[in-house]
């Protein structure tokens, strides 16, 4: 017995004909032809009967017709998607306030593997936790944008727990920064814009690189979080390393 939605194909149809009409009839940045051509069609493919007298009509004024791009940058496919999601109200599950249920501000990785894995692993859904993300998920400053984000879940937001969480094959790992100012020279970066960064008394090349171990970077954070000058003592800072495929958590000390 299916006890599901049996109006969500009929909608799926009708957000597809009205976005695909609105792209295709629209005017400046709301028109886009090739796109209201490609969502029509599905639509008529699915046996939307007016969404086929559209084409039809547009194909005939048109003796060139625009025909829907196979191939879409991720962009244009992730902006359509946003159309859609607005147009179905897909938010309304995601709907918290801005303080975190579980009281609790992860620091990690902005590694790829982990958007969906570190969240699923442990169980956290839309408004339990704050998560702030960098390369590698380590402080190196105790004054950088990691930290503010920290105190402001700390003292504006009720976070009194902290979670460091590292993981396993991180890319941040043995990362040179001699060959990052390469990578950037190659780029087009110039050579006297990286002189000057020098001369202003940046190291870059210290700046730019990496850890040689994850856990005793995860540690080294750890400690600076949990001594700074302007973190409550009451707040519990802990280590962990996470599985990149597995997302098995382990706590180091």
């Amino acid at each position: 017995m299916n006890c599901g939605n049996n109006n969500t194909y009929d909608d799926d149809i009708e957000v597809l004909f009205s976005v695909g009409r609105r792209f295709l009839t629209g005017n400046g940045l709301e028109k886009d032809e090739a796109k209201g051509i490609e969502m029509l069609s599905q639509a008529a493919s699915m046996g939307h009967s007016l969404a086929q007298q559209l084409l039809d009509r547009y194909n005939a004024e048109n003796p060139e017709p625009c025909k829907p791009s196979k191939e879409e940058d991720p962009l244009t496919e992730m902006l359509a998607y946003n159309k859609r999601f607005v147009a179905e109200r897909m938010y309304e599950q995601y709907a918290t306030s801005k303080y975190p249920d579980r009281k609790i501000a992860i620091v990690t990785c902005m590694d790829t593997r982990l958007v969906q894995l570190l969240p699923a692993a442990l169980g956290i859904k839309n408004g339990d936790v704050k998560i702030i993300k960098n390369a590698g998920g380590t402080i190196t400053n105790p004054f950088d944008s990691t930290v503010r984000s920290l105190l402001v879940a700390i003292y504006e937001l009720g976070v009194n727990e902290v979670m460091i969480i590292g993981h396993t094959t991180c890319g941040v790992q043995g990362m040179d920064g001699a060959e990052m100012l390469n990578l950037m020279r190659e780029r087009g970066i110039d050579e006297e814009h990286i002189s000057l960064m020098k001369h202003c008394g940046i190291d870059l090349e210290s700046w730019l690189h990496g850890f040689d171990e994850t856990d005793a970077a995860i540690l080294e954070t750890v400690d600076l979080v949990k001594n700074h000058p302007l973190v409550p003592k009451d707040v519990i800072v802990k280590g962990y390393i996470m599985d990149s495929e597995t997302g098995e958590l382990k706590p180091i000390e």
